[in-house]
């Protein structure tokens, strides 16, 4: 029994364990054909009775020319039927092998040898997205590769990005770019060496769908730790994008790695997106085309010749791209928008927004920039901020972030009413995030509290404030007064199971809803108000969609004003891994302090009445004046 067992053991455990017994047997066969040709043969020689064993054995056709003896032509007879099944269990076992290694690499578990490549650790509804905003940017260099490292199957992952690639509407174009899969654990240290992380240009890390948020982020802090581990990665040029989805945990990741990894908060940048969009019409669709690879956007270069220039003389020093800042190599900080006279020294690098990285360079400088060729800007009006009536319409997990957030742009006294289905009684503690957060303290935001469904008419039709209690508070509007509409992805519908493509049905859904009361509470007041009465028209709302998907539909809903979240998300993710420094760029511009980005009207720098035609760079210089 104990010989049985290691037999049992050995052949469960080695994987020689086929070809040691085949060898064997083939060895046992020859030396006992062998033996039994030299006794019966006239020859009584070995070496030779071995090598006409061995042939029996190898080559079943020559047993055919064996002396025509009855008991030799039996022992020829046996051994060449024992090299037949020799053969076939060797085929057998190469087959075995073969199909083995075809498995493995179905299940991606072989080493990928690449280098300067992009990874991507785990998988969630932003991947498609990243891939094709990567291989937008290496389509310039002649495409790339992207590795994916997920614990998710990998013949399952390949059918998600063929089918992706085949499909008929908005299909994701690779561009020569080559992405492979690889199933793993992607916190392990041989997985990470496994996609090659020491020799990647860049490695993001995208939060779980299936935990928690701060779950996830915990997740996120050990990848973070589980790279900074990784001696052959950290001393690399690779840098680190970490997706996180509460703003309150970006703090942990400084005090595990210090300047080690690029965090993007993704409901942060939505949420703040999402306000400049509504407070300034027209602006979601010029970010959505800075935010990705499609059409302009930033990047970063050092040129030598603008060494000493002042930031004012550099701005018509690009053909093709437009400078916003620069990068010191005094201190290593990025400058936006600075001040005229901000001297380029030798090292700098100059912030710009072009198409793509080799398609602008320094000109020669002949444009004449005296103040008196270029004008001055006519008289500003003094522009009153005005009281500001605003709704959000649904519930997102960082509503209090993005309270606070509009509290610093609008004037004191306006007001914000939260419309969803959320019971008043619980959004106090939901707003506090159930005690980890303190109360709101808001300088310009009065509250208002409305309960009811978006995507009810009824509801719709009239607004009624309430208290905590959820009894009416006497305050009531009607949808064509707001001067701002906000429709979100509802976290309540998300948390009772609803996808992205049934979010964005709700979302499309209360956007016609509203867009219609509005039109007749509009037509019903230019009615009641005669000719005379100049009536305002009520505001576009603007939507939040998840799906890319739908954005072919939002025309057929006369939607003006709309936010590709994910979208959006994944060309900042994809932006940040190809230039880390891009993650000031944008943290700046979405927030109230420092720069922003806001769509001017032309008569700020043109007087109309006198002035018919100027160049670009004339208004460029025009702005420029104004620190614009």
């Amino acid at each position: 029994e104990m010989f049985e067992h290691r037999i049992d053991y050995y052949f469960s455990t080695s994987k020689w364990a086929k070809v040691a017994l085949l060898l064997s047997f083939t060895f046992m066969l020859i030396a006992v054909g062998a033996g039994c040709l030299v006794v019966f043969m006239d020859d009584h020689s070995i070496s030779n009775a071995v090598w006409i064993a061995w042939t029996y054995v190898a080559d079943p056709g020559t047993h055919a020319d064996c002396p025509e003896t009855f008991l030799i032509r039996m022992i020829s007879f046996a051994v060449t039927l024992g090299g037949m099944l020799i053969f076939a269990l060797m085929i057998g076992i190469i087959s075995d092998y073969i199909a083995e290694k075809v498995d493995d690499l179905k299940k991606g578990k072989s080493r990928i040898i690449d280098i300067d490549h992009t990874v991507i650790l785990g998988w969630n509804d932003k991947s498609l997205a990243i891939i094709q905003q990567v291989a937008l940017a290496n389509e310039s260099e002649g495409g790339g590769t992207i590795v994916v490292l997920a614990t998710n199957d990998k013949e399952e992952l390949e059918e998600t990005l063929a089918s992706a690639v085949a499909s008929n509407e908005n299909p994701l174009r690779l561009l020569g770019t080559e992405v492979i899969f690889r199933s793993g654990n992607p916190l392990l240290e041989s997985e990470l060496r496994r996609v090659s992380t020491q020799t990647a240009r860049s490695v993001v890390s995208l939060s779980s769908e299936d935990l928690d948020p701060d779950e996830s982020d915990s997740t996120q802090v050990r990848q973070v730790m589980a790279l900074k581990a990784f001696d052959e990665f950290v001393g690399s040029k690779c840098h680190v994008v970490v997706e996180v989805q509460d703003v309150d945990n970006k703090e942990l990741f400084p005090l595990v790695a210090p300047d080690f990894a690029e965090v993007v908060v993704t409901h942060d940048i939505i949420g703040r997106l999402m306000i400049q969009c509504a407070r300034c019409p027209g602006l979601a669709s010029v970010l959505e085309e800075m935010m990705g690879f499609e059409g302009s956007e930033f990047y970063f270069e050092e040129w030598a010749e603008l060494s000493g220039k002042t930031f004012y003389d550099i701005t018509c020093r690009f053909d093709d791209a437009i400078p916003i800042g620069v990068k010191s190599s005094r201190d290593g900080n990025v400058y936006i928008n600075p001040e005229n006279d901000f001297t380029i020294s030798d090292g700098d690098k100059i912030l710009v927004l072009a198409e793509d990285n080799d398609s602008y360079e320094v000109n020669d400088g002949t444009y004449n920039i005296n103040i008196k060729s270029v004008g001055k800007i006519p008289k500003l009006v003094d522009e009153k901020l005005k009281v500001e009536k605003i709704m959000f319409c649904g519930w997102r997990r960082d509503m209090a972030d993005m309270i606070v957030q509009l509290d610093e742009y609008v004037e004191k006294g306006s007001e914000l009413w939260l419309f969803n289905m959320v019971p008043a009684r619980e959004r106090a503690s939901l707003l506090r995030d159930k005690g980890n957060k303190e109360d709101l303290e808001l300088e310009n935001l009065k509250i208002c509290n409305v309960v009811g469904n978006p995507v009810i008419r009824r509801d719709l039709n009239y607004i009624r404030a309430v208290d905590n209690d959820g009894k009416p508070t006497g305050d009531e509007t009607t949808l064509d007064l707001f001067d701002s509409i906000l429709i979100l992805a509802d976290a309540v519908a998300i948390e009772n199971g609803a996808n992205m493509m049934s979010c964005d049905s709700r979302s499309l859904s209360s956007l016609l809803i509203i867009q219609d009361i509005q039109k007749k509470m509009y037509e019903a007041r230019k009615q009641k108000a005669g000719e005379d009465e100049d009536i305002q028209e009520p505001c576009s709302p603007i939507s939040e969609i998840l799906d890319t998907r739908t954005k072919s539909l939002l025309s057929v809903a006369n939607c003006k004003g709309y936010i590709m979240s994910n979208q959006i998300i994944s060309s900042v993710i994809a932006q940040v891994s190809e230039e880390k420094d891009i993650n000031i760029v944008l943290r700046e511009i979405l927030t109230a302090e420092g720069s922003e980005t806001y769509i001017r009207s032309v008569s700020r720098y043109v007087d109309l009445e006198k002035e018919n035609e100027l160049s670009f760079w004339d208004i460029g210089f025009r702005a420029r004046q104004l620190r614009e």
